[in-house]
């Protein structure tokens, strides 16, 4: 689950994450979420505050392709393939890069 504010992001950790999987999954470093979060560690079902350094986030919508996407966002249609690892992607995943 994430949920975007202004600034941040709310994502609840999934079961078998690390902290060092969501820090590479949202490209941040885990000082600033153990800071933001005031937590040295996290733990599967925490909801935790994410930074916000990327540039993109994208809700997939009905009838949405890679190259709508692509097109819509102004990167290649490669971009979206690395970042959805070229799966299949479904009505309201969120694609953050």
């Amino acid at each position: 689950m994430q949920i975007t504010t202004k600034s941040n992001l709310f994502y609840k950790v999934k079961s078998g994450e690390t902290l060092a999987d969501v820090c590479q999954k949202f490209k941040v470093d885990e000082y600033s979420i153990k800071m933001l979060n005031k937590k040295t560690s996290i733990q599967p079902f925490d909801v935790v505050l994410i930074p916000k350094p990327y540039e993109h986030m994208y809700v997939v919508k009905p009838l949405d392709t890679y190259e709508k996407i692509a097109k819509e966002l102004g990167v290649s249609v490669e971009k979206i393939k690395e970042v959805t690892k070229g799966k299949k992607m479904f009505i309201g995943q969120r694609i953050v890069f």
